[in-house]
């Protein structure tokens, strides 16, 4: 059995590992890498691939898959339901994004297309055979829908966690272990926070909350950037808890994906609770919308919660355009600013 990293070996991004057992190649994720120089994506020279398993729809993990469409690589893209509906979001977005910044991409639309048509619907805790293994998924409480992978070959056992989150949030469980661990023979772990501690979360979401209750004490406006899959659901979750008297404006992709999850109810935590929070959101649908928020704003203030998350595009760049310049708005950000990135050049 060999074991190549065709991306994400000392790196964080382009996640891609083929397994080859002899009668049998497949791929662990396929994604990309953004960079300020542009996207990085795996090395995928002259491959032959029978499967591909995706642990979740983060783009760094599935920002490839049309590239292998593209190349007439047309096997079956094992994930579930949710991952496959987020993916398919994702991708068009990213093509997008190319095409308005004269980016050359790998893949086109019918790529896309081609490539959502190969998911093959995955669920929790039930194995199957492929080729010369069996396979089964786990929740790995990553994000919705995310999965770490379990492949038996009979003598040989490996174990893809994928990215993993072990304690519960207010929108996801922790890290499903209860496969046998003990048991396995090759471990590939995610480890981009793996020397690192986390801050307690009880106390940066007070500090988080109490920055936006500043803001609006001073008239001023909360301006969130989130990343479109999980931080923003998360977000809408914390800010539910606060009842703030002023309202909460929800824009960009973040809508559409939360959509999606309130459909696949049986990967959140607590659906319920994440479709009262939607509800009670001020939902912008479209550019004069937008701008008839702005209005609204400028004279009493309020909550402003939309992509992208490092500020390298997305609606919350017109906002920081209207915004930028009354010192009594606040941005705040939520999450890890890739190095290049609007969002890291702000912070350095």
């Amino acid at each position: 059995m060999k074991i190549t990293f065709r991306g994400a070996a000392m790196e964080v991004g382009r996640s891609c590992i083929e397994i080859n057992s002899g009668e049998s190649r497949i791929l662990l994720d396929c994604g990309v890498k953004l960079t300020g120089n542009g996207i990085e994506y795996p090395i995928l020279d002259n491959i032959k691939v029978d499967g591909v398993f995706v642990s979740h729809a983060h783009l760094d993990h599935v920002g490839s898959l049309p590239v292998l469409t593209h190349k007439k690589i047309n096997a079956p893209i094992f994930s579930t339901p949710l991952s496959k509906e987020i993916t398919k979001v994702l991708l068009k977005d990213s093509l997008k994004i190319e095409g308005a910044e004269n980016i050359s991409s790998k893949f086109n639309m019918h790529d896309i297309k081609k490539c959502i048509n190969l998911h093959v619907p995955t669920y929790y805790n039930k194995s199957w055979v492929f080729k010369d293994f069996a396979c089964e998924y786990f929740d790995a409480g990553h994000i919705p829908g995310s999965a770490s992978i379990l492949l038996d070959y009979g003598d040989k056992k490996i174990l893809y966690t994928g990215d993993v989150k072990v304690r519960d949030t207010r929108l996801v469980k922790g890290t499903d272990l209860s496969y046998s661990y003990e048991n396995i023979d090759v471990l590939i772990i995610e480890s981009t926070y793996g020397n690192s501690i986390h801050p307690d979360r009880e106390a940066t979401e007070k500090r988080f909350l109490q920055k936006i209750k500043e803001t609006i004490n001073r008239g001023g406006v909360a301006l969130i950037p989130v990343f479109a899959v999980n931080r923003a659901q998360e977000i809408l979750l914390i800010l539910a808890d606060e009842n703030f008297d002023v309202p909460i404006f929800l824009d960009g992709m973040a809508v559409e994906i939360t959509e999606i999850m309130l459909r696949h109810p049986r990967y959140l935590k607590n659906a319920r609770r994440l479709e009262r929070a939607y509800s009670e959101v001020y939902v912008v649908e479209s550019r004069d919308g937008r701008e008839k928020v702005i209005e609204y704003l400028k004279e009493n203030g309020g909550i402003v919660v939309t992509t992208s998350g490092m500020l390298d595009g997305g609606p919350i760049l017109h906002y920081l355009s209207e915004m930028w310049d009354n010192p009594e708005n606040s941005l705040i950000l939520t999450g890890y600013q890739v190095e290049d990135s609007n969002g890291r050049h702000l912070i350095e």
